[in-house]
């Protein structure tokens, strides 16, 4: 009897949890190929590999103000990812940035943008990501971020800068080419979460849009059709940057140069197309920041550099080296030419044309110089080597310096290695709200405490019988 009562209960249990897997394989679209396929389709054009990884284990430790912040696994393994996730709880982590056993997220993940999600486009992400990825056992690390930016405190700041339905930034536009560049710039691409300044609350300044942002170190640019963004660049120039990453003397690096290689370089003709079109009708906004003006490059006497005690050609690994010319001519004009003029083909860019050159902010420019760049494309292998290893931060200064006074028509463009140091270090200086919160939040609590007490004390004060 007992056997046959253990019997049928395993029985029960296993037909349950097959009523499970058939329940979430139809959340899942069943297994509808081109509905995978279009969710794959959909994850490339949003880049989840980014944060995510290629296997979708997460574990990427976004840097942020406030702390980092760890990006999640949503491999379908049920315990560490989204195996046991519904239909709706996935939709809702996409578009209002609340998950299970997470409650709300933090906007790392660019659920203001995703808000513009259809529900088809939904349901074909969550097809990839369940029929398609292979489960990942690996368990991502927990973010904890200091007092008071627990994850309650995103109710609040959703209610500021969340817009269901609608992506942050989003202008309305007429025609199938533009709603399709609508989609992908503003929602799956999410440009607006690097290209937009933010307020002191994290929030993106909506009179701002695209008009450039500040992501860790990297100082994204402004991409409206301004004299300062964009405005220049030809439609072609704007479409190859965004299938190759080099285009117009410029070339893609750090997270733009990720979301070249992983997202923007498999996108279709027809939808980098769509996303150059929306881009021209965005208001053109000319930003607080603006570059030097193209100039010309001084020549280099190499007679000069070579005369120098300890010059580059004695040390292969330019020790000693100070000289920003030097540096320059050893580590450097070989590809971008001895007088900065870069290669025919722009793959070597000017640097007299080069936007990193001539930046307000030397920050871009230092970092492609310590870390390199190393973007492979269908169209191609970009490289240029990271010289953080073979050169000292007082080097690193010189040469961005000679570089920036030079050739980016920059007589005022001096880099300290102080200013080495602290990019290099990822040193971020938080707006003042975000530096003094958990004060703020301290005082918040005892005056809320004083006000209670008085509030308590007045009512108790009225309802003491009056002395006749």
């Amino acid at each position: 009897m007992t056997q046959l009562k253990t019997f049928v209960l395993g029985a029960g249990a296993l037909l349950m949890s097959g009523l499970a897997v058939v329940a979430q394989a139809q959340d899942a679209g069943g297994a509808d190929q081109s509905l995978v396929e279009r969710g794959h389709y959909l994850a490339t054009a949003g880049d989840c590999a980014a944060c995510h990884g290629d296997n979708a284990a997460g574990g990427l430790a976004i840097e942020s103000p406030m702390g980092a912040i760890y990006a999640s696994n949503i491999s379908p393994d049920p315990v560490n990812g989204i195996g046991k996730w519904t239909l709706q709880e996935f939709g809702d982590a996409l578009r209002k940035g609340r998950a299970p056993g997470k409650g709300w997220l933090y906007p790392a993940m660019p659920y203001t943008s995703y808000a513009g999600l259809s529900d088809d486009d939904v349901k074909a992400l969550y097809s990839y990501f369940r029929l398609s990825v292979a489960p990942q056992a690996t368990p991502a690390p927990e973010t904890k971020l200091p007092f008071p930016f627990m994850r309650i405190a995103m109710i609040g700041w959703n209610f500021l800068n969340l817009h269901e339905g609608k992506a942050a930034g989003a202008i309305p536009v007429d025609g199938d080419q533009l709603k399709r560049g609508q989609q992908l710039v503003e929602t799956l691409g999410h440009c607006s979460t690097c290209h937009t300044p933010r307020n002191d609350l994290m929030g993106e300044i909506d009179s701002q849009h695209l008009a450039g942002g500040q992501v860790g170190t990297w100082n994204a640019p402004n991409i409206t059709p301004s004299k300062n963004g964009i405005g220049s660049w030809s439609d072609a120039d704007l479409k190859a940057f965004l299938k190759t990453g080099n285009a117009n003397n410029h070339a893609a690096a750090g997270d733009m140069g990720l979301a070249v290689e992983h997202s923007f370089s498999h996108l279709s003709d027809t939808d980098l197309d769509a996303m150059v079109a929306y881009l021209r009708k965005v208001p053109a906004v000319d930003g607080t920041a603006a570059d030097a003006p193209v100039g010309s490059a001084k020549a280099i006497n190499i007679a000069d550099v070579e005369a120098m005690p300890g010059n580059y050609a004695q040390k292969a690994d330019y020790a000693s080296v100070t000289d920003g010319a030097a540096l320059y001519l050893g580590a450097c004009g070989t590809c971008h030419g001895i007088n900065g003029e870069g290669s025919t083909d722009g793959m070597r860019p000017s640097l007299i044309k080069n936007g990193t050159a001539r930046a307000y902010s030397p920050d871009n420019l230092i970092q492609v110089v310590e870390r390199g760049i190393d973007r492979k494309t269908p169209s191609g292998h970009a490289f240029m080597p990271a010289f953080a290893s073979q050169m000292t931060t007082a080097q690193i200064a010189a040469l961005t310096t000679y570089v920036r006074v030079t050739f980016g028509n920059m007589p005022n463009g001096v880099v300290t290695e102080a200013k080495v140091k602290q990019v290099v270090a990822g040193d971020v200086k938080p707006s003042w709200l975000i530096a003094n919160a958990a004060t703020l939040a301290y005082v918040g609590i005892a005056a809320g405490i004083v006000i209670l007490v008085l509030i308590v004390g007045l009512l108790a004060a009225r309802r003491r019988p009056q002395a006749v």
